[in-house]
């Protein structure tokens, strides 16, 4: 065969060398076409462009596109963890999409593993984090359901609360405006609390803590009698400023537990204590505003697409990500699961098999459509 020119669409054309032959035919590259249409497909599932975008760049329309993009939805994305590596902090947290609830675990660099599930329950965080070796200290935002998993999971690490999150409980209870002075005192308080850089400085924000429960005890502790259409026999009175007082509890009970300046006094062995941070910062805003992002462009797409989608964009923010192109590659760009998905359908019993001459196990008795064969008959009778 010898090259004869090309094709009106630019392929190569290849013609045979024998005078008594000469057909012609082109030789076609599946494995460039499939390679070329997934870094398309990685493009399109790792950023905010839309279909049509990508598919006047590609000069085809969106439906094609989405065509040649089917079989790249079956690809399983690696989530591994890291069971080998002690990390100093971990930032934990979840985001909800219209996909389900995304377990985030990271470090302040890079992605570490992910989990799906519906709610942020502690069954969910003991899945993210039994991916993940027991790190020095893990940062959350305070849900029940992670410290719950943390304790299991990890109770040698240290606990470090989200301190801009303690400020937004604050301001739940008190408002940004309150109007008490005990909520001004309490809510000045906490907004010093991202303040805090040094132990001297962290010491004088607990004393300061422990004199407002002095200077407003008499305050916090008023009660009000219940009125006679709720009182019950268990219930006579109310605290008259319960809302205050909840944000005094609060961050007492954070204080008392050593959950707000764990960033402060990192162990010896830490390799990078300058870096110890005192909020989740680096993963609601370097990472999930990205996933959010990328889920409401894409709002369309069903919610197991969009978990691929939001996958992708999570496997390329991890430290030493694997090549996408040699992922596709090894299932054969998702044929492979394709080919099993065809093996798994269940067999519908109930359709005859024309190969084997097998009937349907429950047919439907005499058609009612016409045949020319025995059947209801049409017509008067003759």
């Amino acid at each position: 065969m010898k090259k004869n020119g090309t094709t009106s669409k630019g392929t190569t054309r290849w013609r045979c060398k024998d005078p008594n032959c000469g057909s012609s035919t082109t030789r076609t590259r599946t494995d460039r076409t499939q390679a070329r249409n997934f870094k398309a497909f990685v493009s399109y599932a790792t950023s905010t462009a839309t279909l049509s975008e990508l598919a006047g760049q590609q000069r085809v329309s969106r439906w094609t596109l989405d065509r040649r993009f089917e079989p790249f939805w079956l690809i399983d994305i690696p989530n591994d963890g890291a069971l080998q590596r002690v990390y100093d902090q971990i930032f934990i947290d979840g985001t909800y999409t219209a996909a389900g609830c995304l377990l985030v675990a990271a470090s302040r660099d890079h992605v570490i593993a992910w989990h799906w599930t519906k709610h942020e329950t502690a069954h969910a965080y003991t899945q993210l984090l039994r991916k993940i070796a027991e790190p020095l200290c893990v940062v959350l935002d305070g849900g029940q359901g992670a410290l719950t998993a943390i304790k299991a999971c990890w109770p040698n690490a240290m606990i470090q609360r989200c301190l801009v999150h303690a400020q937004r409980v604050i301001r739940r209870y008190t408002t940004s405006r309150p109007r008490t002075d005990a909520g001004k005192a309490i809510y000045t308080l906490a907004l010093k609390l991202t303040r805090v850089t040094t132990l001297d400085q962290a010491r004088e924000w607990t004393l300061r803590l422990h004199d407002f429960g002095q200077v407003f005890k008499t305050f916090l502790n008023e009660k009000t009698p219940v009125p006679k259409e709720r009182r019950t026999l268990n219930n006579q009175w109310e605290w008259t400023h319960l809302r205050v007082r909840k944000a005094y509890n609060s961050l007492l009970h954070l204080s008392r537990n050593n959950w707000l300046f764990t960033y402060l006094q990192p162990p010896p062995h830490a390799l990078d204590p300058q870096r110890w941070a005192s909020t989740t910062n680096s993963l609601e805003g370097g990472i999930n505003a990205q996933l959010k992002r990328i889920a409401d462009a894409h709002r369309g797409r069903s919610g197991e697409r969009q978990r691929k989608m939001l996958e992708w964009y999570l496997h390329t923010k991890k430290q030493l990500p694997d090549d996408p192109l040699k992922i596709a590659r090894q299932c054969n760009f998702g044929q492979d699961q394709l080919a099993k998905v065809n093996d798994l359908a269940e067999e519908d019993h109930n359709k005859a098999d024309q190969e084997t001459g097998r009937p349907a196990f429950y047919d439907n008795a005499i058609p009612t459509e016409y045949e020319h064969s025995i059947g209801i008959r049409k017509g008067p009778m003759k």
